[in-house]
């Protein structure tokens, strides 16, 4: 069942150019690279092998690893934000990108020495749609090969809950945040407002699964080994912390 998660209309329309004006300021960029490239070396992906970023969105992360020289392939459903991704890349032959669902790659089993899902990129589409995401990951990974998955989680959520809130997301705008949570469907809603700076608005609003760490585990069950923690560097999970799950095929 979806769980109350929203529809692919309602995500395609947010990830669209009001994603890349609300996230796509450079400013945080150096922060996106570092943590793609300790993502990364958590996977145990070797040096030049082939590292699958799904889905990439505009390239925050998979345009630094590939100059890091990972055989980045980045794949996302929007077509605004995998053009943002090609400008960023530049031309260069790495990395190579990939516009489809996640939920059916167009790669070959066994085709990546690891996978990185980052930046909360799960959780759009409810449990059963979720699971098939991460067996098609699970699907194009070779034997041994790791996904990286980098999310918040629901007792962080609940410990740091604020209904309200903004922030400066560069170039002058301001990001107005209006949030409610389900407890019994694990179900967070949220209204993003974004404050150009003449002062026009435009929102949007989406619904998301926020998992715990045991849930996110039990759909990780086609993995052999599943290890939770609360960052790139093994710090211990916390109810404070982000949590980083490493799924070992």
């Amino acid at each position: 069942m979806s769980r109350g998660t929203s529809t692919t209309d309602v995500w395609d329309a947010f990830f669209s150019d009001f994603y890349l004006r609300a996230y796509a300021s450079e400013e945080r960029d150096a922060e996106a690279e570092t943590q793609a490239l300790a993502a990364a070396r958590l996977s145990g992906c070797p040096e030049g092998g082939e590292l699958l970023d799904v889905p990439c969105g505009f390239g925050r992360h998979c345009v630094p690893l590939a100059r890091a020289g990972y055989r980045v392939t980045g794949v996302d459903r929007s077509v605004a934000l995998l053009d943002e991704a090609r400008r960023r890349a530049a031309g260069a032959r790495w990395p190579k990108f990939t516009q489809a669902d996640y939920r059916e790659l167009p790669f070959p089993d066994e085709s990546f020495d690891a996978a990185l899902n980052l930046f909360t990129s799960l959780g759009y589409l409810g449990d059963e749609e979720d699971a098939k995401v991460l067996a098609e990951i699970g699907r194009v990974l070779r034997p041994g090969g790791r996904l990286v998955l980098e999310t918040m989680h629901r007792d962080r959520l609940v410990s740091a809950w604020s209904e309200n809130d903004w922030r400066a997301m560069g170039e002058g705008r301001v990001l107005l945040e209006q949030r409610t949570f389900d407890p019994a469907a694990g179900v967070a809603q949220t209204t993003q407002t974004l404050v150009e700076p003449g002062g026009t608005r435009e929102s949007r609003t989406w619904s998301a699964r926020v998992y715990t760490a045991t849930e996110l585990v039990r759909l990780l069950d086609g993995f052999s080994e599943v290890k939770c923690w609360g960052g790139f560097e093994h710090e211990p999970l916390t109810t404070g912390s982000r949590l980083v799950i490493v799924a070992t095929k």
